[in-house]
């Protein structure tokens, strides 16, 4: 490593990021353990008001939180003397401003003078800092004791860990599209987590994902998801159709069962990894997919639609993206599907057609190199993409 690489890495900003978003997250789960009913509106919120933040049902500051996580520095009376203004200034937010909760987390241990109205988080009996290393076991231990039915503690705490980074992103690109330019913080303070969405997770069944099973596991998620919204509606109707489909989905062999799945998720290459199964076995994925089998029955043996014209597909594909960049990532994951040989529609929850999508997916101008444009698998038969609606007034048919 050059010298200017080492005082320029990124990798200690980034790391203190991460220490934060997971302080704040255990926080939260401690408080819904600790009383459920008296946090049941609060939420969290990044990089507003200080670090981290916990607020009320009401709009109020409950708890305001810093974090350190910084090598070898014990002493922040600096950081503290800011601490002190912080307080007068946001006193109107405050939800007690008598007694106002100010929290200090740190990687090492750190003495606060009692002068100063702030409080080392106490991250265990008697230990008042907690290594970067060892955040994510006082996690597992907080999800251990809060998770509902057999979901594995691992898979629960990614996908809590994954709200968290989501928000940072989120709050990220806000900052990007701001027109005019809007100051950081103003655009976290309009951002919070719910106690309510960790809950969810938190009641999911989430089994772990381990190398050498993925295809087992993902077709187990698919079934449980499934089989658990069939029996919530109570439809006797879509409770049969789900029953179908999960019989000709236990049919499927490993190579068949990957094929389905690639062919349902057309954005993503799948592979063998815990991110991917995380998106594609997502509730919302599962869901569409659900949607359209329960109101389009399927032609089971081959868990598609044949009409007089036309091979359709059902997809996971939702409207949370605009339809233009869905095709360049389906047009991008040509190497991994065989769509074009197979249907020409892909039936999803989407708010456009697409007529064609290689075209959707592609500007072509005189410029461009033509061997490009032929090489596409998708150039050797269209292949569009249907709405959910276009589905149901049959002229695609």
């Amino acid at each position: 490593m050059t010298e200017r690489e080492n005082i320029n890495s990124a990798i200690g900003s980034w790391s203190g990021f991460i220490y934060q978003g997971l302080c704040g997250l255990l926080v939260a789960l401690r408080m819904i353990r600790d009383e459920p009913d008296r946090y049941k509106g609060y939420s969290l919120q990044l990089d507003g008001f200080e670090d981290f933040s916990i607020f009320d049902e009401n709009g109020k500051i409950f708890s305001l939180h810093q974090c350190k996580c910084v090598k070898g520095k014990t002493n922040y009376d600096d950081e503290f003397d800011k601490i002190s203004e912080k307080i007068e200034t946001n006193k109107d937010m405050l939800q007690d401003q008598d007694h106002p909760q100010y929290y200090f987390h740190c990687s090492c241990s750190v003495v606060i003078d009692s002068k100063y109205a702030i409080t080392a988080y106490p991250f265990e009996t008697d230990k008042y800092f907690c290594e970067p290393g060892d955040i994510q076991r006082l996690l597992s231990q907080e999800i251990q004791a809060l998770k509902t039915g057999d979901s594995n503690t691992e898979a629960v705490r990614a996908a809590l860990e994954a709200i968290v980074n989501t928000e940072v992103l989120n709050t990220q690109q806000k900052y990007f599209d701001a027109r005019p330019s809007e100051r950081l913080w103003k655009i976290s303070r309009k951002q919070n987590i719910p106690f309510s969405d960790l809950k969810i997770i938190l009641a999911s069944f989430l089994p772990c994902y381990a190398p050498g099973d993925f295809l087992l596991q993902m077709k187990t998620a698919y079934i449980l998801q499934m089989d658990e919204r069939a029996e919530e509606e109570g439809d006797a109707d879509n409770r049969k159709r789900i029953d179908v489909f999960i019989n000709q989905l236990n049919c499927l062999n490993q190579d068949e069962m990957r094929k389905f799945i690639q062919r349902i998720n057309p954005k993503e290459r799948i592979i063998d990894t815990h991110d991917c199964w995380r998106v594609i076995a997502s509730k919302e994925r599962i869901n569409y997919l659900y949607n359209l089998i329960t109101e389009f029955p399927l032609n089971y043996e081959s868990l598609n639609w044949k009409t007089s014209n036309s091979t359709q597909t059902p997809s996971t594909l939702g409207n949370d993206e605009s339809t233009t960049r869905i095709c360049k990532q389906i047009y991008g994951n040509q190497a991994n599907l065989d769509l074009p040989w197979l249907y020409d529609w892909i039936v999803g929850h989407v708010d456009e057609h697409v007529e064609d999508i290689e075209k959707a997916a592609h500007v072509i101008t005189n410029t461009q190199e033509t061997g490009t444009y032929d090489n596409s698998i998708f150039h050797t038969k269209k292949v569009g993409i249907l709405t959910k609606n276009e589905k149901l007034d049959g002229k695609f048919d």
